[in-house]
């Protein structure tokens, strides 16, 4: 184990009910304080002792600025990824693995849960075994996909329902005072029609009934892979978030929107984009026509959402000036991992700026006449 384990310095906040521009400022804090205690990758030594079996290969497979991914070839023919939180704590990696068997236990058709196989705490590495197919997000992409983007969008949005129904804590208003401080907390200046609209939206948002628990946070089509007829999460939970349930069809319909989005920039005129709106109805419709008694009434229900697209919007607003302003510290020029591509993170900031706008727009229009 390192000799200074950040697990005992900092350990996840868990974001109750409204905070989560304001969990997002702890989690980038978080994620800036590990880099202090950087990783190396595991090696085959390690793997096996944690495997119980022999090794032959261990090799790069995917990286981005928080994680790298590797897969793992076995003596026995078999396949494996390891996942490795280069930028995260030991407390968040543990919780993931725990989620990847807590998540298999709750039996919904359809839905699988890749089997966890090891946890080396101190390298901040879990393996799976690895899953083939491909995620929603790649069969947006794919122009002969169109089939299974319809048929996968429905059963995401039929699993995502039961697992709401099965978390339900309660059904009730949600908080309107600790919202509307999460959202004074973002990071974006609101013009005075944007604040009138605001506050019209969360007096009818005051109205709305709720389904409350756990939620899974990022139910998007980038962590959802689909193989077979099933739907495998690859990305589970890293740390334990309650709130209204509809959180998670919002980070599910809100990913899908800004992928339209990109595609409609570069080629306005691809077929893609009425596959992508069509996925999107499919979702919605599989989950709708599964969960039962829907919450809120359907007169509040587009209302909410939007309000709930504005909150996940100002969080990633949050993440993303994080993420540059990690990129501006100066880093060592032999370091394997960059904090994102430069000209990227620069677009995202001013693309999250236009959907803010586009969210009030929207708003201003569902507000009861």
């Amino acid at each position: 184990m390192m000799k200074h384990s950040i697990h005992s310095a900092i350990t996840p906040s868990p974001a109750f009910d409204c905070d989560f521009v304001r969990a997002a400022q702890l989690r980038v804090a978080e994620l800036h304080a590990s880099t202090a205690h950087p990783v190396d990758p595991p090696n085959l030594l390690e793997l096996e002792q944690a495997l119980g079996e022999q090794v032959q290969k261990c090799e790069l497979w995917a990286q981005n600025w928080r994680n790298r991914v590797y897969r793992i070839g076995l003596a026995s023919g078999r396949a494996a990824l390891a996942k490795q939180a280069v930028r995260g704590t030991e407390a968040m990696v543990q919780y993931q693995y725990n989620q990847l068997e807590l998540l298999s236990k709750l039996d919904i058709p359809g839905m699988r849960v890749p089997k966890a196989l090891a946890f080396l705490r101190h390298k901040r590495v879990y393996v799976m075994e690895f899953v083939p197919g491909e995620t929603i997000e790649s069969l947006l992409w794919n122009r002969s996909g169109r089939a299974d983007l319809l048929l996968v969008c429905e059963l995401a949005g039929k699993i995502l329902a039961q697992m709401h129904i099965l978390r339900t804590e309660k059904i009730s208003p949600l908080a309107v005072e600790p919202l509307a401080r999460d959202l004074a907390a973002a990071p974006w200046h609101l013009s005075a029609r944007e604040q009138t609209i605001l506050q019209l939206a969360l007096e009818t948002f005051a109205r709305a009934e709720l389904r409350i628990g756990e939620i899974y946070y990022d139910y998007k089509p980038a962590n959802l892979l689909f193989d077979n007829n099933e739907l495998f999460l690859v990305d589970p939970p890293d740390t334990l978030r309650q709130g209204a349930h509809l959180k998670d069809f919002v980070a599910f319909q809100s990913s899908m929107r800004r992928h339209l989005w990109r595609l409609s920039l570069r080629r306005p005129f691809d077929r893609r984009r009425a596959g992508i709106r069509q996925g999107m109805a499919a979702f919605e419709h599989g989950y709708l026509a599964n969960v039962g008694t829907p919450y809120p009434e359907p007169g509040l229900f587009a209302l909410v959402v939007r309000v709930f697209e504005l909150q996940r919007t100002a969080v990633l607003m949050t993440m993303q000036k994080g993420k540059i302003n990690m990129a501006r510290q100066v880093m060592p020029t032999s370091s394997a991992v960059r904090v994102g591509d430069s000209l990227a993170n620069r677009i995202t900031l001013p693309l999250l700026e236009m959907e803010k706008r586009w969210l009030f727009r929207q708003l201003a229009h569902e507000l009861p006449k």
